[in-house]
Protein backbone atom coordinates (compact mmCIF):
# COMPACT_ATOMS: atom_id res chain seq x y z
CA UNK A 1 0.00 0.00 0.00
CA UNK A 2 1.65 3.63 -0.78
CA UNK A 3 2.19 5.84 1.79
CA UNK A 4 0.40 9.05 2.53
CA UNK A 5 1.01 11.85 4.74
CA UNK A 6 -1.13 10.80 7.06
CA UNK A 7 1.01 10.44 9.96
CA UNK A 8 2.50 13.58 9.82
CA UNK A 9 -0.55 15.50 9.86
CA UNK A 10 -2.72 13.53 12.31
CA UNK A 11 -2.10 16.43 14.71
CA UNK A 12 -4.38 18.77 12.87
CA UNK A 13 -7.20 16.06 13.29
CA UNK A 14 -8.24 17.26 16.42
CA UNK A 15 -8.31 20.43 15.43
CA UNK A 16 -10.34 19.94 12.34
CA UNK A 17 -12.80 18.02 14.32
CA UNK A 18 -13.05 20.73 16.73
CA UNK A 19 -13.88 22.96 13.96
CA UNK A 20 -16.38 20.85 11.76
CA UNK A 21 -17.66 17.96 13.90
CA UNK A 22 -20.58 17.94 16.63
CA UNK A 23 -20.52 14.48 17.42
CA UNK A 24 -19.48 11.02 16.07
CA UNK A 25 -21.35 8.31 17.10
CA UNK A 26 -21.40 4.04 16.69
CA UNK A 27 -17.14 4.48 16.05
CA UNK A 28 -16.97 1.11 17.75
CA UNK A 29 -18.53 -0.03 14.80
CA UNK A 30 -15.50 0.53 12.67
CA UNK A 31 -13.31 -2.60 12.50
CA UNK A 32 -10.00 -2.53 13.96
CA UNK A 33 -8.81 -4.85 12.09
CA UNK A 34 -8.88 -6.24 8.55
CA UNK A 35 -10.34 -4.39 5.02
CA UNK A 36 -13.20 -2.21 5.96
CA UNK A 37 -15.75 -0.18 2.96
CA UNK A 38 -17.53 2.75 4.26
CA UNK A 39 -20.47 3.82 2.34
CA UNK A 40 -21.85 7.61 3.17
CA UNK A 41 -24.15 10.21 1.92
CA UNK A 42 -22.63 12.82 0.33
CA UNK A 43 -23.48 16.64 1.24
CA UNK A 44 -20.28 18.34 1.55
CA UNK A 45 -16.87 19.24 0.65
CA UNK A 46 -15.57 18.37 3.84
CA UNK A 47 -17.33 15.33 4.37
CA UNK A 48 -14.33 13.25 3.34
CA UNK A 49 -12.10 15.09 5.88
CA UNK A 50 -14.49 15.12 8.57
CA UNK A 51 -14.22 11.19 8.38
CA UNK A 52 -11.05 10.63 7.40
CA UNK A 53 -9.82 12.28 10.76
CA UNK A 54 -12.08 10.23 12.69
CA UNK A 55 -11.46 6.77 11.42
CA UNK A 56 -7.80 7.76 11.52
CA UNK A 57 -8.13 8.65 15.23
CA UNK A 58 -9.69 5.41 15.77
CA UNK A 59 -7.87 2.84 14.51
CA UNK A 60 -4.86 4.59 12.83
CA UNK A 61 -5.49 3.92 9.03
CA UNK A 62 -5.82 6.37 6.42
CA UNK A 63 -8.86 5.90 3.84
CA UNK A 64 -8.82 5.85 0.14
CA UNK A 65 -11.42 7.26 -1.13
CA UNK A 66 -13.12 7.08 -4.18
CA UNK A 67 -13.54 10.47 -5.85
CA UNK A 68 -13.11 12.46 -9.22
CA UNK A 69 -9.77 13.64 -10.89
CA UNK A 70 -11.28 16.85 -12.43
CA UNK A 71 -13.31 18.78 -9.95
CA UNK A 72 -12.76 22.20 -9.75
CA UNK A 73 -9.66 23.34 -11.28
CA UNK A 74 -8.72 20.19 -12.77
CA UNK A 75 -6.62 17.40 -12.84
CA UNK A 76 -3.41 19.21 -11.89
CA UNK A 77 -3.81 19.36 -8.35
CA UNK A 78 -6.23 16.41 -8.00
CA UNK A 79 -3.67 13.90 -9.22
CA UNK A 80 -1.05 14.26 -6.65
CA UNK A 81 -3.71 14.29 -3.66
CA UNK A 82 -3.54 10.53 -4.88
CA UNK A 83 -0.17 9.45 -3.07
CA UNK A 84 -0.51 12.62 -0.71
CA UNK A 85 -3.79 12.50 0.78
CA UNK A 86 -4.93 8.73 0.35
CA UNK A 87 -7.72 9.69 -2.10
CA UNK A 88 -8.31 7.34 -5.12
CA UNK A 89 -9.21 9.26 -8.15
CA UNK A 90 -11.85 7.88 -10.48
CA UNK A 91 -10.67 8.10 -14.76
CA UNK A 92 -13.81 8.20 -16.11
CA UNK A 93 -12.16 6.49 -19.51
CA UNK A 94 -11.54 3.45 -17.56
CA UNK A 95 -13.98 3.52 -14.25
CA UNK A 96 -12.83 -0.55 -13.80
CA UNK A 97 -9.59 0.39 -13.03
CA UNK A 98 -9.94 2.44 -9.93
CA UNK A 99 -12.15 -0.25 -8.71
CA UNK A 100 -9.36 -2.61 -9.09
CA UNK A 101 -6.91 -0.43 -7.33
CA UNK A 102 -9.48 -0.55 -4.55
CA UNK A 103 -9.51 -4.21 -4.42
CA UNK A 104 -5.90 -4.10 -4.08
CA UNK A 105 -5.68 -1.33 -1.23
CA UNK A 106 -8.75 -3.57 0.81
CA UNK A 107 -7.02 -7.30 0.24
CA UNK A 108 -3.70 -5.76 2.20
CA UNK A 109 -6.92 -4.68 4.85
CA UNK A 110 -7.07 -0.98 4.00
CA UNK A 111 -10.09 1.27 4.15
CA UNK A 112 -11.89 2.40 1.23
CA UNK A 113 -14.30 5.24 1.23
CA UNK A 114 -17.30 5.54 -1.27
CA UNK A 115 -20.30 7.71 -1.32
CA UNK A 116 -22.89 5.47 -3.49
CA UNK A 117 -24.88 7.94 -4.63
CA UNK A 118 -22.41 9.23 -7.11
CA UNK A 119 -22.26 13.11 -6.90
CA UNK A 120 -23.26 15.40 -3.55
CA UNK A 121 -27.07 15.40 -2.95
CA UNK A 122 -28.47 18.29 -1.11
CA UNK A 123 -31.87 16.89 -0.91
CA UNK A 124 -32.72 16.57 2.87
CA UNK A 125 -35.31 14.27 2.14
CA UNK A 126 -33.94 11.66 0.23
CA UNK A 127 -31.15 9.95 -1.25
CA UNK A 128 -30.26 9.82 -4.70
CA UNK A 129 -30.91 5.76 -6.44
CA UNK A 130 -27.32 4.14 -4.83
CA UNK A 131 -24.98 3.25 -7.69
CA UNK A 132 -23.68 -0.45 -7.63
CA UNK A 133 -19.35 0.10 -6.88
CA UNK A 134 -19.57 -0.55 -3.41
CA UNK A 135 -21.90 -3.83 -3.25
CA UNK A 136 -19.33 -4.76 -6.02
CA UNK A 137 -16.21 -4.24 -4.58
CA UNK A 138 -18.28 -5.92 -1.04
CA UNK A 139 -18.83 -8.98 -3.03
CA UNK A 140 -15.39 -9.22 -4.71
CA UNK A 141 -13.34 -8.69 -1.87
CA UNK A 142 -15.64 -10.04 1.28
CA UNK A 143 -15.05 -6.59 2.85
CA UNK A 144 -17.40 -5.65 5.19
CA UNK A 145 -19.59 -2.35 4.75
CA UNK A 146 -20.05 -0.05 7.07
CA UNK A 147 -22.78 2.47 6.75
CA UNK A 148 -22.09 6.15 7.64
CA UNK A 149 -25.01 8.86 7.60
CA UNK A 150 -23.35 12.12 7.51
CA UNK A 151 -26.06 15.45 8.74
CA UNK A 152 -24.48 18.97 8.19
CA UNK A 153 -24.46 21.98 6.03
CA UNK A 154 -24.29 21.54 2.39
CA UNK A 155 -21.52 23.39 1.06
CA UNK A 156 -19.77 23.56 -1.89
CA UNK A 157 -17.25 26.26 -1.91
CA UNK A 158 -14.22 27.41 0.65
CA UNK A 159 -16.31 30.69 1.73
CA UNK A 160 -19.22 28.09 2.42
CA UNK A 161 -17.03 26.00 4.85
CA UNK A 162 -15.24 29.38 6.63
CA UNK A 163 -19.41 31.00 6.78
CA UNK A 164 -21.41 27.87 7.92
CA UNK A 165 -18.51 25.55 10.21
CA UNK A 166 -16.82 28.44 11.28
CA UNK A 167 -18.55 31.59 12.00
CA UNK A 168 -22.31 30.05 12.00
CA UNK A 169 -21.10 27.30 13.98
CA UNK A 170 -23.41 24.72 11.96
CA UNK A 171 -20.88 21.46 12.18
CA UNK A 172 -21.77 17.80 11.34
CA UNK A 173 -22.61 14.51 12.76
CA UNK A 174 -21.33 11.44 12.19
CA UNK A 175 -23.30 8.20 12.40
CA UNK A 176 -21.60 5.24 11.99
CA UNK A 177 -23.65 1.87 11.64
CA UNK A 178 -23.21 -1.91 12.33
CA UNK A 179 -21.98 -3.51 8.79
CA UNK A 180 -24.50 -4.40 5.93
CA UNK A 181 -25.22 -7.62 6.12
CA UNK A 182 -24.83 -9.09 2.43
CA UNK A 183 -24.36 -12.59 3.19
CA UNK A 184 -27.48 -13.47 1.19
CA UNK A 185 -25.91 -12.19 -1.98
CA UNK A 186 -22.28 -13.59 -1.30
CA UNK A 187 -21.21 -16.63 -3.53
CA UNK A 188 -23.95 -16.21 -5.70
CA UNK A 189 -23.48 -15.17 -9.93
CA UNK A 190 -23.26 -11.44 -9.88
CA UNK A 191 -26.31 -10.28 -12.17
CA UNK A 192 -27.66 -6.85 -12.52
CA UNK A 193 -30.96 -7.61 -10.04
CA UNK A 194 -28.56 -8.98 -6.99
CA UNK A 195 -26.44 -5.96 -7.20
CA UNK A 196 -29.68 -3.78 -7.15
CA UNK A 197 -30.93 -5.77 -4.40
CA UNK A 198 -27.16 -5.54 -2.26
CA UNK A 199 -27.20 -1.61 -2.84
CA UNK A 200 -30.36 -0.62 -1.84
CA UNK A 201 -29.57 -2.75 0.90
CA UNK A 202 -26.85 -0.39 1.77
CA UNK A 203 -28.92 2.44 1.08
CA UNK A 204 -31.11 1.88 3.62
CA UNK A 205 -28.92 1.47 6.15
CA UNK A 206 -27.63 5.02 5.15
CA UNK A 207 -30.40 6.70 5.24
CA UNK A 208 -31.62 5.10 8.48
CA UNK A 209 -28.74 6.51 9.71
CA UNK A 210 -28.67 10.02 8.08
CA UNK A 211 -32.54 10.63 8.48
CA UNK A 212 -33.00 10.36 4.40
CA UNK A 213 -35.49 7.97 2.72
CA UNK A 214 -33.50 5.63 0.02
CA UNK A 215 -34.58 5.93 -3.43
CA UNK A 216 -34.82 2.22 -4.79
CA UNK A 217 -33.92 0.18 -7.84
CA UNK A 218 -36.40 -1.07 -10.56
CA UNK A 219 -35.71 -4.93 -10.63
CA UNK A 220 -37.88 -5.43 -13.82
CA UNK A 221 -35.55 -7.02 -16.12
Amino acid sequence: MEKTIYPYVAWAFPIANALFLKSAQGVEHIPTQGPVILASNHISVPDEGVMAGVVYGKIRKPVWYIARDDYWWGRWWTVPLKNALATLLVDWRSPAEVLKEAEAILKEGGVVGMYPEGTRNTDGRALCVGKTGVARLALATNAPVVPVGYTGPAIARLRDVIREFVFKRNTATLRFGPAVDLSAYRGKPVTRELLYRATDDIMAAIGALCGKRPRLHEYAP
